[in-house]
């Protein structure tokens, strides 16, 4: 509920305080003097409505965020505040907000009421009046359970999907690249290996002659190791040398064997291929921790397949059992229609309404339950009907809801001109119904009819005087005296004023 509001700069209005009435508040005055720009004024606090005032403020009581408020809020009094200069800036309390974020926290405890704003007429909103008469909220709940886990679990077997059409269109190339590995079969220093033997098989020739050469200095080993005993010499450096010379002779000749066995051709082509492989991958070792992990993907993707199956059954379960739930749901709510339908055209007929006439389709599966409402009016779609029977429709339908007990806090609600261009006996049906209403909400109207400003908890008088407006709390005498003079059009007769003293008492 709004306590309090603090207007400052507002075109023409230079300063503005209202402490609004909890229930029916009615803005009335001469055209021009600036009713719409101090309901605007109020709206922007709410995010409603573009700002023309420098600083606006509002105390709010009992305020009941939602659960998904954009910012934390502490107790249930808060203060909304504006600032303009360059740009218009909001805060909550002293946190600042922005636009988009300070409606969605008023969603639930602001509404504008114009014909632009449609949502009382919406399909979910219809199904919901059911739901209030049907009284099945345990079957409700149950089946809202039951449709978020079929969500989560569709969306996880979804994702699954995708990730399945993903990976195999990878797994060919993964296969096609894991053959030619295997098919290779390296081994990791096998390609340096090859390269020492390459380098060798150019020196072959050469290999061979140098061991020829070396087989007749071997032979004289034995001579010279007699000649170190003759002369009394330490031969263990030669014999050390010598056995080296023995070893580099057997590795050589192991060498040459192996390059004799050796096919030129065939290795110069493992050659070519290692290299390609390691132009690939950067070496032979990387190229086998390749292979090793397209092995694992591959497993995955047999378990992803196992997993889809495993999970697209219990999908079906869930979906089996949220379809149960909806189609009894859908079944109560067809047996309420006629009940909603009396209770919608009682408050049509008290607004000199035609009847409205209350249908339901089955549509897929969704939050509903699968099933849609619309309302036609005297046979007349809802697009095709004026606005002020459009206006009278909503009320009707809101009084609907309060009546049903569906609104669960004073929320604020901000009418203007909703008695416009209708005649007095409509009037007259509209102010009662918004006295109705305003038992539950909080109420501001813009009026200049004289049978809502008489229904007012709080009445107040816009005037401009020298290009400044102004806004004053009405007493009895002058709600009598601004009654008469909307009543008899600015010539106050006598009449008149008898004519706003009997409305203000009954």
């Amino acid at each position: 509920m709004i306590a309090r509001v603090s207007i400052k700069d507002a075109l023409s209005f230079k300063s503005v305080v209202l402490e609004p009435h909890i229930g029916l508040n009615v803005f009335s005055g001469p055209s021009g003097a600036g009713k719409s720009i101090l309901m605007n004024a109020i709206l922007a606090l709410f995010g409603l409505q573009e700002s023309e005032a420098s600083s606006a403020e509002a105390a709010i009581v009992g305020f009941k965020p939602p659960k998904d408020a954009p910012i934390e809020i502490e107790g249930d009094e808060i203060v909304a505040r504006l600032i303009k200069k360059d740009k218009t800036r909001y805060f909550i309390n002293d946190a600042q907000i922005g636009k988009s974020a300070l409606k969605a926290l008023f969603e639930g405890s602001a509404r504008r009421l114009n014909q632009k704003e449609s949502s009382d007429l919406s399909s979910n909103n219809l199904l919901s009046l059911l739901d209030l008469i049907a009284k099945h909220e345990a079957k409700l709940a149950e089946f809202a359970s039951a449709y978020e886990r079929l969500k989560a679990k569709s969306a996880e077997l979804s994702a699954l999907k995708d990730k399945e059409a993903s990976a195999r269109e990878l797994l060919e190339f993964a296969k096609f690249e894991l053959d030619k590995i295997a098919s290779l079969a390296p081994k990791e220093g096998e390609y340096e290996r090859l390269l020492e033997l390459k380098k060798q098989l150019s020196k072959k020739e050469k290999i061979a002659q140098i061991l020829e050469k070396t087989a007749s200095f071997k032979e004289a080993e034995d001579d010279a190791y007699a000649l170190y005993d003759a002369l009394g010499l330490d031969r263990a450096v030669f014999e050390e040398a010598m056995n080296d010379l023995g070893s580099a002779i057997e590795t050589a000749r192991a060498s040459l064997e192996e390059i004799e066995a050796l096919d030129p051709e065939a290795m110069l082509d493992r050659i070519e291929r290692l290299s390609a492989l390691i132009r690939r991958y950067g070496d032979i070792g990387e190229a086998l921790k390749y292979a090793e992990d397209k092995r694992r993907e591959i497993a995955s993707f047999e378990s992803l397949e196992a997993d889809i199956k495993l999970l697209s059954r219990e999908v079906q379960e869930l979906e089996a059992s949220a379809n149960n739930l909806a189609k009894q749901i859908r079944a109560v709510r067809c047996k309420a229609v006629k009940a909603l339908e009396e209770k919608i055209n009682a408050y049509l007929t008290r607004l000199r309404m035609p009847n409205a006439k209350l249908a339901l389709n089955e549509t897929q599966l969704n939050e509903y339950a699968g099933q849609q409402a619309a309302l036609a009016l005297n046979g007349a779609a809802i697009e095709k009907i004026s606005g002020g029977e459009l206006n009278r429709l909503r009320l009707a339908l809101l009084a609907v809801r309060v009546e049903l007990g569906g609104t669960n806090e004073r929320s604020a609600l901000f009418l203007d001109e909703i008695d416009a261009n209708v005649s007095g006996e409509e009037s007259a049906s509209v102010a009662a119904v918004l006295k109705f209403l305003s038992g539950r909400y909080q109420i501001f109207a813009i009026s200049h009819q004289s049978q809502l400003t008489s229904k007012a908890d709080a009445h107040y008088l816009i005037t401009k005087e020298n290009g400044e407006s102004k806004a004053r709390l009405l007493d009895r005498k002058g709600r009598v005296a601004e009654i008469a003079r909307i009543i008899s059009s600015d010539q106050i007769t006598d009449a008149a004023l008898k004519h706003a003293e009997a409305l203000l008492s009954e």
